[in-house]
């Protein structure tokens, strides 16, 4: 059959819009699981520059911080539900109501198949860049698959299946395959956990980022979430760079965690979130994103103004602080 659809472009933000309009006009009616959708299958994006990672014309805007506390769990290899929902609190919803999330993309990568896959990734690529063999697994058959009666094995199903990453010219090349994507829900979340994961592992390797490849089996939009596209809204250029070398790498991620989990306790204080915002320890890219996760605390647990402020003065990341504005103008949780 093919592929049906298709959209390359430089940044994530032009293919959303692009194959965005492409599935408004062209896709079928398809009822799914929570009730009605229109649909395309066999979906390719491409972005040429995938450190350009944030879709900013969807409306509602999406949430930074959830997008950063998504990406801290799957590098420490966290399924904490109650830590993340501290930054969504709508996902239960989605996801199901749990203590640790069965599909958690982080656990998948570092922990459920007796070896850490990143790891193994990194030290494969390493040791030989023109390996073709390096793919990071996130389905699991055995608790995947629906039972034989058709009835899905939880409410927390991995969409993504796996990850391929290669070397070419001096470049990492990931291409990320997906079963099921929702376009509002799940498409500018997954752009940016695996270019995030794209660049740090390139990091790791002192390469540089190529092209991210995503291909979708099912690219759907339920037709009572759909969102709209703001053609005219001005973009920014993502400036800031995120590779370290893995050591530290580990370290910051590491001690993201750490912090996050003070942050979700519910004695987190003003004044904690101060001192630490105003220390600015980490490695300036980091420390942005330990802002912007400080900064939807102090939002959603309405404390003074004067925080927020605390917060959007220490961000030195202008397109953060932009696309946390936007999300707290909405009031959206996702």
């Amino acid at each position: 059959m093919g592929v049906n659809e298709s959209a390359f472009c430089r940044t994530a933000d032009e293919v959303y819009c692009d194959i965005y309009q492409k599935l408004k006009t062209f896709g079928e009616n398809v009822f799914g699981r929570n009730g009605q959708t229109k649909e395309l299958t066999h979906v390719c994006m491409s972005i040429s520059d995938p450190t350009q990672r944030w879709v900013e014309r969807r409306k509602p805007a999406i949430s930074p911080a959830f997008a950063i506390a998504e990406l801290v769990m799957i590098m420490n290899g966290s399924d904490e539900a109650a830590l993340l929902n501290a930054w969504n609190p709508a996902l239960p919803k989605y996801q199901g109501k749990y203590d640790r999330y069965p599909g958690a993309y982080g656990k998948r990568l570092r922990y459920s198949f007796g070896f850490d896959q990143i790891n193994r990734a990194y030290d494969v690529l390493k040791n030989n860049p023109e390996s073709r063999q390096v793919v990071m697994e996130i389905w699991k058959p055995d608790i995947d698959l629906p039972h034989s009666a058709g009835i899905p094995n939880n409410d927390d199903i991995p969409c993504n299946i796996c990850s391929l990453l290669k070397i070419r010219n001096g470049k990492l090349l990931w291409t990320q395959i997906m079963r099921s994507n929702d376009i509002v829900f799940g498409l500018p979340y997954n752009f940016l956990q695996f270019t995030f994961l794209q660049e740090i592992i390139a990091g790791w390797l002192n390469v540089d980022v190529g092209e991210y490849m995503h291909i979708s089996d099912s690219l759907h939009m339920y037709v009572n979430n759909e969102c709209s596209i703001d053609i005219e809204k001005k973009t920014h250029v993502n400036t800031e760079k995120i590779g370290l070398e893995k050591i530290e790498s580990e370290k910051v991620f590491w001690e993201l965690l750490v912090r996050m989990r003070e942050l979700s306790q519910k004695g987190c204080t003003s004044n904690y979130i101060k001192s630490i915002v105003e220390n600015k320890y980490l490695p300036e890219a980091y420390q942005n994103m330990l802002i912007l996760l400080c900064e939807y605390i102090a939002y959603s647990h309405h404390m003074d103004k004067e925080i927020i402020y605390c917060c959007e003065q220490n961000i030195s990341n202008k397109l953060y602080q932009y696309m946390m504005k936007e999300w707290m103008c909405g009031r959206v949780k996702l």
